[in-house]
């Protein structure tokens, strides 16, 4: 039995997935805590499998993200000048991972002088060698505890900006997601998160790398819509509350984006391609048109304005209190304010190309099949589908990323950042396949230590292969290496 929960703009969704499923639908304003809380009257939480898919706390960060005053503290090295993305520091470790410049202590402790939330650390070569900036973090505690430090090896990449941007983004969301995991843990124990790209991770992951959470919950529709109903390529088109998004589904994955730009700045984030339009079920009805806004829940569930979910039940549906919803909607055109709202979903429907639609959200029965017979695209709304979301997460599965670099001429090797004796004999020569299969067995050993089972870790793939042979005077003294292996994210077996 897995227990999948997702946090929307508006609902918190969650999926009890064993032989049967079982879905609960809350309202926001209960806590992630009383959602847990209801939860658990139904299944132990701290006996079965959790996965958590939140990100509104990255989100609501984002909204206000100069308010958040990160210091950012880079150690570069030669070469170019950072420091219109932050401080830069003394110190350096070359592109092979060696220390060639040590940090002066004084100059950090200078640095800190100031009033700020959080902090970034980001040294040039980390992801080969992250002792600087573990040494950098360890004297920046004296000022901030370690829930408001990010340090940027822990994102990976070599591409320097895009890492330090990351970073800043981690740096800002890192304390929220602290707090959120203690709440959940509080309930549930250890758990998984679920990311924007389609895989779980433990939430040890997501504690060093938050960013790992944006854009989680169209990945989850996606892998969820793709679960209950077997397709492989279609488009999802999740009616939300706040919103409705669009997910293109490609061999039955969602399709992915590399290096989303936040703020205005590139990151190395990869997630979900997808796209929203800011009308749903709670979108309010002002001079007889629907609104891109939400300001309350439904008259037809207590709110205080009207909605399209209450326009709706002035047609005659009933969800709900519909006959709150029919008193208030007095003398409006209704029937126009829907219209409205299935003209604009099937003119984006109609630019993506796409001629199969898979429908979700609570309203997806009611509005998808005449959207999809506006747009001319055939469509499948599957049962449970006022929680696909919720059904995705709990299906999916482990997926990990190790940037791993093996130098025999040195006789070391390095993962995430990480430095590590070699598993090759020093000057040894390995071929490509004797260096894939260690990094495999690297992240498969990463996998189990941070509490993954055998089930968990499925397929991996290299993602990045570079290597070659270091001659000096004329003899081959070893190999150079990089590789980024990954457990790919997908749909497990249930």
């Amino acid at each position: 039995m897995i227990v999948g929960i997702d946090v929307g703009g508006t609902n918190t969704d969650a999926a009890i997935v064993s032989d049967e499923i079982k879905t609960i639908k809350l309202p926001n304003e209960i806590g992630i805590g009383g959602v847990l809380k209801e939860v658990s009257k139904h299944v132990d939480l701290k006996k079965e499998k959790l996965v958590v898919s939140t990100s509104l706390p990255l989100n609501l960060i984002i909204s206000k993200f100069d308010e958040i005053k990160t210091l950012t503290l880079l150690i570069p090295g030669p070469g170019l000048n950072y420091s219109h993305l932050g401080v830069v520091l003394k110190g350096y470790v070359n592109h092979r991972g060696d220390v060639v410049e040590e940090i002066d202590e004084s100059e950090i402790r200078k640095s800190l002088d100031g009033k700020y939330d959080n902090l970034a650390i980001a040294a040039k070569f980390s992801v080969r060698n992250s002792v600087l900036e573990e040494k950098v973090s360890k004297i920046a505690e004296e000022k901030f505890s370690k829930e408001k430090i990010a340090l940027s090896h822990f994102v990976g990449g070599l591409n320097y900006p895009a890492r330090i941007n990351t970073t800043v983004v981690n740096a800002k969301v890192k304390e929220t997601a602290y707090r959120l995991t203690e709440l959940i843990r509080s309930y549930a124990g250890d758990f998984y998160y679920f990311k924007g790209d389609g895989g779980i991770v433990p939430y040890k992951v997501v504690l060093e790398n938050p960013s790992e959470l944006y854009n989680s919950s169209p990945a989850a529709v996606a892998l969820g819509a793709s679960y209950l109903t077997g397709e492989k390529d279609a488009l999802v088109v999740d009616i939300g509350g706040t919103s409705t998004d669009f997910v293109r589904l490609k061999d039955g994955m969602p399709v992915i984006v590399e290096g989303i730009d936040i703020a205005g700045r590139k990151t190395l984030i990869r997630c979900v391609d997808s796209f929203s339009i800011p009308f749903g079920g709670d979108s309010l009805v002002s001079d007889g048109k629907l609104r891109p806004e939400r300001i309350d829940r439904p008259i037809a569930f207590g709110g205080s304005k009207f909605t399209l979910t209450d326009a709706l039940n002035c047609l005659g549906h009933e969800i709900g209190d519909y006959r709150a919803s029919r008193e208030a909607g007095r003398g409006i055109d209704s029937e126009s304010v829907v219209d409205q709202f299935i003209s604009v979903v099937s003119e984006n429907i109609a630019q993506t190309g796409y001629k199969r639609v898979i429908g979700a959200g609570y309203l997806a029965p009611i509005l998808i099949p005449e959207i999809s017979r506006r747009c001319g695209a055939d469509f499948v709304v599957p049962e449970h589908s006022e929680a696909v979301n919720a059904v995705g997460v709990a299906v999916s599965r482990l997926s990990l990323t190790i940037y791993a670099r093996f130098d025999t001429e040195k006789g070391s090797a390095a993962f995430n950042g990480i430095v590590e004796e070699c598993p090759f004999r020093k000057g040894s020569i390995p071929d490509d396949s004797e260096i894939i299969e260690a990094a495999k067995g690297k992240i498969r050993k990463f996998a189990r230590e941070l509490g993954a089972s055998e089930e968990d870790i499925g397929r991996i793939r290299v993602i990045y292969y570079s290597s070659f042979v270091v001659v000096r005077g004329g003899i081959k003294r070893g190999i150079i290496s990089d590789v980024v292996v990954q457990i790919e994210p997908g749909i497990r077996e249930i």
